[in-house]
């Protein structure tokens, strides 16, 4: 009992891992060492078997030994394997295993030892690493290296340095160089100067580097660099002289290349930061500081997250880690911080820079300062919004126009057939006022479209706002002050006085009704110049000289998604029954249809500014005006009225009537050019629809003028500046009825076309 407690004692106790095992490999027995050694409690290797902490490469070669063992080929082996410890590391083990047998000699366990020779292994690999090392420098190397001895006779020289002296068939061992050079007189200069710099080498304190021209036989010079590094032995003798030699031509045309780059890289707009694998900064380029304002010596050394604004999710930063750290290009944008606390946005291109053994190196990151490009793409999108918007707008309210003239024009009827003092002279008058009222706010959705009437004056805008603005201070009460400051004398403008008055009126009573309580309503007229870029920001612009109007108030302001808003039609940010949101909708309108461009800038509790640009111009020119009286002029003459709406067609038919004329009728064009064709009498007028399905006015006139040259046009339409635009193109004399219209202006029109006046 006392020997069995000692054998335990010393078996526990050690240096080496002991175990026994049943036949099925599973532990009956393990000492202190090998719990130790695994990481796993005794407890725990008890319920386990040699295979489960066994490297999977190692299993097959111990399985067949041990089956060798039972076979009884063997009764013991010896081999080197790896285990896998509790914690998932591995250990090499020198293991020792030996067959335990019954008396009938089968198998019935084993006894193992296992000696930890992990460093053993590692020093064997390093050994054998350092060995590969050498034998791939000296034969895969593109550089020359060559050993000679004491008496400067060739003892190895790879494949590189025999290649670049053509002796690849010379037996070059034991030769010196004058005997080598027999062999190639071309080299021969070459070989003669080796020996000298060679003799010199053996004679300095440190290694020697030389820098040769080589000529080869296609007549080019190479440069060369040879490094020369003695060996002596312990008693100071001569031992080898070790000759490395690099071809140098490439690297010192590189040179200028590579400096060359180095200047692109920090002369680009484009930012450039390199990174270690941790993500530490390494180099930034001059952008880099230009951007962020950081400066090269407080970045290098940190992270990029220095520049994380923190209004992006980490998912992101996430996924951009997880994709270069596996070797992928990471392309997204990223919202950065600027030392002094500001926010950009960066297009950003992140990659891996790997090794000549496909291991990653370095990232860098090229990256982009998108967000004033951004912010112009905002301002083309909300642009382009608004011309659809306006696009809508406008057909709305040419089908309004039409309903419009058939109303008025029927009350016009109504009115001429009863007699004065009839009951239904006043809701006949009620009814007309109605309809006018209406006709006003198909006027600002027109304004908003871009499509009403322009009547343009060349006038000085500061001269024009200025007596506007003595009218308009009425409009905003006694608690505000309404300041105002211009130029003396400014550059003129061509642009619609009653539209300018439309807008500053509603920019007025806009910033009046942002302030809340006492406050200032700035007006300042200026003149500037926007170039390329400039424009870029202000869409549908062009280069060259505005006069600048900005509208500011000291009000409420607006944040950026109501100013985004802010030129919908019927948006608005006032209560029920204080505004139609057709205001500022017009107000971008009429400024578009001015040749200008609007911009808004607003903060939160600080205010707006409305800022509106309208082109310089040199000359003046006369403004026309229609006056629309209250005759019924008349006449009777022969008119052709064209019209697809059938109410519109009737009653235009029914006013011309009224005032004396003969008319004829087609409800589209391609009837009218039937009736012409057939009607054997002169048609003095042809009074016409502009937009109509398939063929439009112009054209239509055009094709009846070819039938009928004496024949006059009269158009008609709710809007009109592109249509203008059509007529510019007809060699007729053409002039425009603007919808919706009364009997007396249209019979008064009629007789000025007829007139020819």
């Amino acid at each position: 009992m006392k020997h069995e407690k000692s054998l335990q004692v010393f078996f526990d106790n050690q240096v080496v891992g002991m175990m026994e095992v049943n036949a099925e490999g599973r532990y009956l027995q393990v000492n202190n060492q090998w719990g130790r050694m695994i990481g796993y409690s005794a407890a725990e290797i008890m319920s386990m078997d040699f295979q489960s902490i066994t490297h999977p490469d190692d299993l097959p070669r111990q399985l067949l030994l041990d089956k060798e063992l039972e076979n009884g080929k063997r009764k013991s082996y010896r081999m080197d394997k790896r285990y896998i410890r509790k914690d998932e590391s591995i250990f090499w083990g020198d293991v020792s295993v030996t067959g335990l047998y019954d008396n009938r000699d089968i198998l019935t366990g084993m006894v193992g030892l296992v000696i930890d020779i992990t460093e053993q292994k590692e020093s064997e690999e390093k050994l054998r690493k350092t060995e590969e090392l050498q034998r791939t420098l000296l034969e895969a190397s593109p550089d020359v290296i060559c050993f000679k001895d004491a008496d400067g006779c060739w003892l190895l020289a790879n494949r590189a340095m025999l290649e670049l002296f053509q002796l690849e068939e010379i037996d070059y061992r034991g030769k010196t160089d004058a005997d080598l050079a027999h062999y190639n007189s071309f080299y021969s200069d070459a070989f003669l100067n080796c020996t000298l710099t060679s003799e010199k080498a053996w004679g300095a304190k440190d290694i020697s580097i030389i820098e040769e021209v080589i000529s080869s036989q296609s007549s080019e010079e190479m440069i060369y660099e040879f490094i020369k590094s003695p060996l002596f032995h312990p008693d100071g003798s001569r031992k080898a002289l070790v000759i490395i030699g690099r071809d140098i031509t490439t690297r010192k045309k590189n040179e200028e290349r590579i400096h060359l780059l180095a200047t692109a890289i920090e002369q680009v707009g484009e930012t450039i930061v390199i990174t270690d694998t941790q993500g530490t900064i390494e180099y930034v380029n001059s952008a880099f500081t230009s951007i962020t304002g950081y400066t090269k010596d407080e970045v290098i050394g940190q992270n990029p997250r220095i520049l994380n604004s923190g209004e992006q999710d980490n998912s992101i930063y996430s996924e951009l880690w997880e994709s270069i750290t596996q070797g992928r290009t990471w392309k997204g944008r990223l919202v950065n911080k600027k030392k002094d606390g500001s926010h950009f946005i960066e297009e950003a291109t992140i990659s891996p820079i790997f090794n000549s053994a496909g291991t990653i190196v370095n990232f860098v990151a090229a990256k982009w300062d998108i967000s004033e490009q951004l912010l112009t793409e905002e301002k083309y999108r909300q642009s382009q919004k608004m011309e659809a918007i306006g696009q809508l707008a406008g057909g709305v309210a040419h089908d309004f126009n039409n309903m419009l003239a058939i109303i008025l024009g029927q009350v016009e009827i109504a009115l001429m057939k009863i007699n004065s003092g009839d009951p239904l002279e006043k809701r006949l008058q009620e009814i007309k006022i109605a309809a006018e009222r209406s006709s006003n706010l198909t006027q600002q959705l027109l304004g908003f479209a871009r499509k009403q009437s322009r009547q343009s004056q060349i006038l000085n805008l500061s001269d024009t706002v200025a007596n506007m603005l003595i009218v308009l201070k009425r409009l905003i009460g006694e608690h505000l002050e309404l300041r105002w400051n211009t130029k003396a004398k400014l550059p003129l403008v061509d642009i619609d006085p009653g539209h300018l008055n439309q807008i500053l009126t509603n920019l007025i009573i806009n910033a009046r009704d942002a302030i809340d309580g006492t406050g200032v309503i700035s007006v300042n007229i200026s003149q500037l110049f926007l170039d390329g870029k400039s424009c870029q920001s202000h869409p549908g612009s062009y280069s060259g000289e505005y006069i600048l109007l900005e509208i500011n108030d000291t009000g409420c302001g607006m944040d950026q998604e109501t100013v985004n808003r802010i030129f919908d039609p019927f948006f608005t940010t006032k209560g029920i029954g204080k505004g139609t949101g057709l205001g500022l909708s017009m107000v971008f309108g009429l400024v578009k249809q001015n040749n200008g461009c609007i911009e808004v800038t607003s903060t939160p509790e600080q205010g707006s500014t409305f800022s509106l640009y309208f082109p310089q111009v040199q000359l003046k020119e006369e403004m026309t005006v229609q006056a629309d009286n209250k005759i019924l002029v008349k006449g009777s003459e022969t008119v052709l009225v064209v019209e697809d709406e059938t109410a519109l067609l009737d009653i235009t038919i029914a006013m011309l009537t009224e005032a004396g004329y003969r008319v004829l009728s087609a409800q589209g064009p391609f009837a009218a050019i039937q009736l012409v064709e057939k009607y054997k009498d002169p048609i003095h007028l042809l009074l016409t629809d502009i937009v109509m399905p398939k063929m439009n006015g112009v054209e239509l006139s055009e094709h009846l003028i070819k039938i009928e040259p004496e024949i006059k046009t009269l158009y008609m339409s709710g809007y009109s500046k592109e249509h203008f635009n059509q007529m510019k193109q007809n060699k007729t004399t053409a002039q425009l009825l603007k919808k919706p219209f009364s009997a007396y202006k249209l019979a008064q029109k009629v007789r000025d076309v007829l007139d020819g006046s």
